[in-house]
């Protein structure tokens, strides 16, 4: 019950706040607009952090007590909200983490002079010319032959011989005889007569003695000649071919190339934070009294806080609602109560307290 009551009080205080905060007019800025608007809405919240302590008072809780400690007589009191407090610390984190990567680490080489094969070793056949060579030989001229030789001429003598010149016939002649016919185409009569041979004498020469030869061997008929001949024939060897070779220069690998694993550390960096020691809470605060607000003091404060780069605008010793806000942002920023202008501030500002 008392933290939904607490909740409704709270939400109440801030959503009034939020309805009378003034609207942007005039001369006002957005920005002053908005800080009038935060330090609505602290007060705002402090009254609503004052009626929670009030509700746990009633109901027995342990809460700010009802009157300030060690009030001083003739001064003024207000509950204010302390802002929470806290510690500037140094910490250390890790922005990228540990890892391993890999580098390739190139071969070693170096060059070597080397003799490399331009052309293999091979056969090839070599044809060797035929050497020739003078020589003497008897050459025959003449072959050897046997001819006959006439030793004594042959003797003829002339003989005279009776030759048939036409051989004895029949004829058949006309008249009468021993043997007749009768011609059929003239039918005379004709008889057969006996015609003798003819003969005539001639002359001719026959061998009465032989001519006498003698067998004669004639010897062959050689002479001595001077005549080139093969010595050698031709013919083809194998001739050994050997390889070719030149010096280059080789390079080799010394060391090959292998994949080096390298760790690489975690990065870390060292950074600022605030560390909360104590939450925002209602404290007792002696204020400047409206008595002692007069527009002598107001304007103290006014230059005091323009001084300091908190914009109170024209020092005109009106307590107004850009004064309050410069205010409350010089009281966050020195991390001093907020809500009203405290003593503290004064101290704060170097003004004196009345």
């Amino acid at each position: 019950m008392i933290r939904s009551a607490t909740l409704a009080v709270l939400i109440a205080a801030v959503c009034s706040a939020c309805v009378m905060a003034p609207n942007y007019r005039g001369g006002r800025t957005p920005v002053e607009q908005g800080g009038q608007r935060v330090a609505s809405l602290e007060t705002a919240l402090a009254d609503a952090l004052i009626q929670i302590e009030k509700l746990k008072a009633r109901d027995g809780g342990s809460a700010l007590s009802a009157m300030p400690p060690d009030a001083q007589t003739g001064a003024c009191y207000a509950r204010m909200l302390l802002p929470p407090k806290f510690i500037d610390r140094e910490a250390t984190r890790v922005v990228k983490e540990s890892s391993e990567k890999l580098e390739m680490q190139p071969a070693k080489t170096e060059w070597r002079e080397e003799k490399v094969v331009v052309s293999e070793a091979y056969t090839q056949l070599k044809v060797v010319p035929a050497t020739y060579k003078w020589v003497e030989e008897k050459t025959q001229v003449l072959p050897a032959r046997v001819r006959q030789e006439l030793v004594s001429e042959a003797e003829y003598e002339t003989v005279t011989e009776k030759i048939l010149s036409k051989p004895a016939e029949s004829v058949w002649r006309p008249g009468r005889g021993a043997v007749e016919k009768i011609d059929e185409d003239s039918g005379e009569i004709l008889h057969l007569v006996e015609v003798p041979a003819k003969y005539r004498r001639v002359e001719r020469q026959v061998l009465k003695r032989p001519a006498v030869y003698r067998r004669v061997v004639e010897p062959a008929v050689f002479e001595t000649v001077k005549k080139r001949v093969i010595d050698k024939p031709e013919h083809t060897i194998e001739v050994k071919v050997p390889a070719t070779t030149k010096t280059v220069r080789v390079q080799h690998v010394v060391e090959p190339a292998k994949v080096k694993r390298i760790k690489v550390p975690a990065v870390y960096e060292r950074y600022s934070y605030r560390e909360k020691i104590a939450d925002e809470t209602l404290v007792w605060r002696q204020i400047l009294c409206k008595r002692d607000a007069s527009e002598a003091r107001i304007r103290d404060v006014q230059r005091a806080l323009n001084e300091r780069g908190f914009d109170a605008g024209y020092a005109d010793g009106i307590l107004g609602k850009r004064t309050r806000t410069a205010i409350h942002s010089f009281q966050q920023e020195k991390g001093l109560a907020t809500g009203r202008l405290s003593v503290e501030t004064l101290d704060a500002l170097g003004i004196a307290a009345p």
